[in-house]
């Protein structure tokens, strides 16, 4: 019999390989802000393409509240972020007074809400195989610094992870990491954060042993990019900036010779040595508020707003000083581009969506043109962001739909596939699983 052990255990093994285990493969985590390089992109191609509330819904579990972040995935773990609304704020509780365009105070916009109530933020940890809900833990309690746009959730920024604590942003008020059983390591505040009356969007990134956040803010005044220590959350360094408000999430920029922090601003676009804070780099702006945050790939970033302007800019990485209008800006396009969503390079070519859906491809080293105004099969608006896996782009808008788009140089909707509730999310994929943060729950897709 023991010259039998090496066979069976050799057959043990080639069944063990044989089983599927959601999270395993080259995609096993989506640790934070489109994906494990923030472009948006899986590696992985065991998605399904067709999904129905009835059709590949491995679980669906309720979320409270409201939330714009999107899961993050590490293991057999997904996290996410949800701000509930309470009761009234006491009397006298209001927001900071905001500037103007020409920073004279005053400025309501019409769209704020929500500081006069008190708000419950809280993250949550649920099971990937079953959708079990883990922990809940309550990182803050109370009054809100500021208003929000009635559309936007004092949970918004998506949450960081390195597999080992998970580090949840909610701007003013404050940075908090948690280790996968829910217990609170450290947290911090940064201080008010006024972004007119419009409420947080920014993410965090980790870069090595720092968790990097942009904290850009009203007219400029007192906007600053910082880098705290992961496991203390010490502020390791600072840079001042004089960048009016933002919502777009940095990016790690890694080439050859270096690694760069690229940031996104309306008056100017700004890399870091993301070790030191030290400016590398500075050039032209996207002039209009940045909220869709910027993609990379071959050495050149992508950098799109759609508020005030319509503005896309390529820009080669690699340089020094001051690049405005220099030959390191290789391309630009003035049309297309979103308010909100984000865009996304994959494959030779980047596309960009308006907030009605509409897709432009462009190739991603020329800006030539290869199709615009490619439309969903019904009249739909958009706040998620693309992402893709193999050779195809998911666009979910805001009534609950993921069209599936065939990337390439022609537009080609292959499917339409409801959900069955409205979703403001961008989509997260691991390990053979997309996750959809619904409005009221978060859905697991897979085969």
């Amino acid at each position: 019999m023991k010259h039998c052990r090496p066979a069976l255990l050799l057959c043990a093994l080639i069944v063990a390989s044989t089983i599927a285990v959601p999270g395993a493969g080259p995609d096993d985590n989506w640790p934070q802000w489109r994906g494990p390089a923030g472009t948006g992109i899986s590696e992985g191609n065991s998605y399904p393409d067709e999904w129905a509330p009835d059709q590949n819904v491995a679980w669906k579990t309720p979320v409270p509240g409201r939330g714009l972040s999107s899961p993050v995935v590490w293991g057999n773990r997904v996290f996410l972020t949800t701000s509930i609304e309470g009761q009234p704020a006491p009397p006298g509780h209001k927001p900071p007074i905001h500037p103007d365009f020409n920073n004279k105070d005053g400025y309501l916009h019409p769209d704020s809400v929500g500081s006069n109530f008190l708000h419950t933020l809280k993250v949550m940890a649920f099971d990937t195989k079953t959708g079990r809900q883990v922990w809940e833990q309550t990182a803050y309690d109370g009054p809100m610094y500021d208003d929000r746009h009635r559309k936007n959730t004092y949970a918004s920024p998506t949450i960081a992870t390195d597999g080992k604590l998970v580090y949840a942003f909610f701007e003013s008020a404050g940075i908090y990491a948690y280790d996968f059983d829910g217990k609170l390591v450290w947290k911090k505040s940064l201080g008010g954060i006024a972004k007119a009356g419009l409420g947080p969007g920014t993410s965090p990134i980790i870069f090595e042993d720092l968790l990097i956040l942009l904290c850009d803010q009203e007219m400029g005044k007192g906007s600053f990019i910082a880098a705290l220590n992961k496991a203390d959350g010490k502020e390791v360094w600072r840079a001042d900036r004089s960048s009016r408000r933002s919502w777009a999430t940095p990016l790690i920029v890694r080439t050859p010779e270096r690694v760069e922090l690229v940031t996104s601003a309306a008056e100017r676009v700004i890399s870091y040595d993301p070790r030191t804070g030290k400016e590398l780099w500075k050039a032209n702006g996207v002039q209009s508020h940045p909220i869709p945050s910027a993609v990379a790939a071959d050495g050149l970033v992508y950098l799109t707003a759609g508020s005030q302007a319509k503005r896309a800019l390529a820009i080669k990485v690699g340089g020094s000083g001051d690049l405005t209008d220099s030959a390191s800006i290789v391309w630009r396009y003035n049309k297309g581009t979103a308010y909100v969503p984000s865009p996304i390079v994959h494959g030779k070519y980047l596309y960009l969506m308006t907030d009605a859906g509409l897709i432009t491809a462009l190739d991603a080293k020329t800006g030539e043109m290869l199709y615009e105004g490619g439309r969903p099969p019904v009249p739909a608006t958009f706040t998620a962001s693309l992402v893709a896996y193999g050779d195809k782009l998911l666009m979910t808008s805001e009534d609950g739909d993921t069209f599936v788009v065939k990337a390439g140089p022609q537009h080609e909707i292959v499917r339409t596939n409801p959900i069955g509730e409205p979703v403001y999310a961008s989509l997260a994929l691991a390990g053979g699983t997309i996750y959809i943060r619904g409005a009221s729950h978060l859905f697991a897709i897979r085969r």
